[in-house]
């Protein structure tokens, strides 16, 4: 059985789901769709201003793989030239009976305190508190946040609701837990605030939320928490917070539904909408040369298609009828890779490709 350092590769490189390890999600082709979601985040960074992105397209387009590629930090410092780096986040729409409180958990989950605090070490955060929110509960529980003096351990145990409100919080003004939406999107709204203040530190948060169809699946009552929620956040958070919504076109809910589940107060503050197309011929082969080429995959100089031949790129686009998503093509040229190393064959070419071609198209 053939290896793939026999066809001049580290790795296979057609992932059906997104990759986790940072150096393997790279950007292939799709040069317009790039340099949309880039020109987005540029502005972000350089203009005090929030905005709402809707990206939509099929399933398996590449939505999800462009949320991880943009939380990046090499990617992001590129972006920022010069300027302070953005903080991206990355959650999945709620499911659950408190779809709120569950995207309030999500980001708590990623909030590293200890590095947050290095960072603002030397501001005057009270000072910048009083004029990213009134609330002076809010204030409270966000000075405590960054005071050192506090575990973060302690500190995320509050947030997440799972301690006592000890003395020494009560003494700090913070005398009651985070209980409701409310609670929660204000704190949000405070903290994206607070870190991006005077784009000292932050520039601005890059805030995306992916699978955002499932707001079809939620009852009435939450989707318009969950539209209250987007809403406040925009209000509250308004110079630095850009907000991604991935969403999947599907039977239950395609682009042009959109305005069913987001309000008026919503789905008016969407700024931009970018397709993630079904891809054509030319997108196709650009990808496909992208992706085998990159130093990441590739062993050595770039060899086009290698190791397809062409022909075998242009009968599998034609048999496809030019009209899957992206993640059907990476399926394909998967397979028919783990094919060949099995058969221990030298070149796929268009011979091999037919020979079987039901097994890995049907």
């Amino acid at each position: 059985m053939k290896n793939l350092e026999s066809y001049k590769l580290k790795f296979n490189p057609f992932r059906i789901t997104p990759a986790s390890n940072p150096e393997e999600i790279i950007w292939a082709g799709f040069k317009d769709v790039k340099q949309r979601m880039e020109n987005r985040i540029k502005r972000a960074i350089r203009i005090r201003n929030s905005s709402l992105v809707l990206n939509w397209g099929e399933y398996g387009s590449g939505k999800t793989h462009a949320a991880k590629f943009f939380q990046k930090e090499d990617v992001l410092a590129i972006l920022s030239d010069g300027f302070s780096m953005p903080y991206p986040i990355l959650v999945y729409f709620p499911q659950g009976k408190e779809p709120v409180k569950e995207l309030f958990i999500q980001v708590v989950d990623k909030l590293n305190i200890e590095d947050l605090r290095g960072k603002f070490k030397d501001k005057n955060t009270l000072e910048i508190l009083r004029q990213c929110t009134d609330s002076i509960l809010m204030q409270n529980v966000l000075r405590l946040l960054f005071d050192e003096t506090v575990a973060a351990t302690q500190m995320k145990a509050y947030l997440y609701g799972n301690a006592q409100i000890k003395a020494d919080f009560i003494k700090e003004g913070v005398q009651r837990k985070l209980e409701s939406d409310s609670d929660y999107t204000e704190f949000l709204a405070a903290l994206f605030s607070f870190i991006t203040y005077g784009k000292s530190v932050f520039s601005c948060i890059i805030f995306w939320i992916d699978e955002f169809e499932n707001m079809a699946l939620l009852n009435l009552a939450n989707v318009t928490k969950m539209n209250n929620c987007i809403r406040t956040l925009m209000d509250k958070a308004p110079n630095n917070l850009l907000l991604f919504l991935n969403l999947t076109q599907s039977a239950m809910m395609d682009v042009d539904d959109l305005s069913a589940y987001l309000q008026e107060g919503v789905f008016n503050r969407i700024k931009e909408r970018i397709p993630l197309p079904t891809p054509g011929t030319i997108e196709v082969k650009e990808y496909l040369e992208d992706l085998l080429n990159n130093p990441i995959y590739r062993i050595g100089e770039p060899q086009n298609f290698t190791p397809f031949t062409e022909d075998v790129v242009d009968n599998i686009i034609k048999d496809l009828n030019g009209s899957v998503p992206l993640r059907k093509y990476n399926e394909v040229f998967s397979s028919l890779l783990e094919y060949a190393m099995s058969d221990e064959v030298e070149v796929i070419d268009s011979d091999y490709y037919q020979s079987i071609k039901s097994d890995i198209i049907g």
